[in-house]
């Protein structure tokens, strides 16, 4: 199974064993942050994993799942950067899913300090899980595509089947932040305003957003059309009062 396969098989893992992961898999990640094509490959990142089999690290913070490995994204602190988190880390996330390894984003858990002037900015607890790796059930609680969507025109069948994929992306608190203005061979991201003044929630949303992309690009690359994530200057430059403009996915 690859990794577009996962989009719709993987689920948030919260009972892992107590078991090392295997050796090739632990080597796999220096190697995966090496190859991996981030988001906005300029912007520095770090990926560091903490083993947790002794369970004397159980960290801090809300909804804390007990793993026996922690896998810590390090990185700047910008838009750019959390968008990149979201990424990279669920493109993680899919490919441990396919090895068999289990996974659940923590995003309020601190594990590492400050490395080199990057920052933890997402935490995802991994392992063999004890239950189910992939969805029993096959109905996902995520809003439907007329709710997410303003179609401008007829999307091709590729978009569509590229704007389903987007709509399956975890999120924090399953909050679905995107939302998308669609036209036949585009897709423009936007981002849900909402009025907390909790740092961390907009920094969480953030990412949800990068993870909802990589999926867009997982299903691009599986259906072999050629598509971009580009910034469009007279859509940036607008200002909207329910949804901020993130991004626009194009098929060449």
């Amino acid at each position: 199974m690859n990794l577009y396969d996962m989009i719709g098989k993987r689920q948030s893992v919260r009972e892992f064993q107590t078991r090392q992961l295997d050796e090739s898999v632990l080597n796999g990640f220096a190697r995966y942050e090496r190859e991996m094509l981030a988001l906005y490959p300029d912007i520095p990142y770090h990926l560091e994993v903490t083993c947790n089999i002794d369970e004397k690290r159980q960290g801090n913070g809300l909804f804390v799942v007990k793993a026996p490995y922690y896998i810590s994204f390090l990185t700047q602190e910008s838009q750019e950067a959390y968008l990149n988190t979201g990424y990279v880390m669920e493109e993680l996330s899919l490919y441990l899913a396919a090895k068999g390894i289990g996974s659940c984003y923590q995003g309020l858990l601190k594990v590492c300090k400050e490395k080199d002037g990057l920052k933890e900015t997402l935490v995802m607890a991994a392992g063999y899980p004890k239950k189910y790796l992939y969805r029993t059930d096959k109905k996902i609680k995520r809003l439907p595509l007329n709710k997410l969507c303003v179609f401008k025109e007829e999307p091709s069948s590729e978009l569509m089947t590229i704007l389903k994929a987007a709509a399956l992306a975890p999120s924090s608190l399953n909050g679905q932040p995107w939302r998308f203005v669609v036209y036949n061979n585009r897709a423009h991201v936007f981002m849900q305003k909402k009025s907390t003044k909790i740092p961390a929630m907009e920094r969480m949303r953030m990412i949800d957003i990068g993870i909802a992309l990589n999926h867009m690009m997982i299903t691009a690359e599986e259906l072999w059309v050629e598509a971009e994530l580009k910034e469009i200057d007279n859509i940036s430059n607008q200002s909207f009062k329910n949804n901020s403009y993130i991004t626009s996915l194009i098929i060449k």
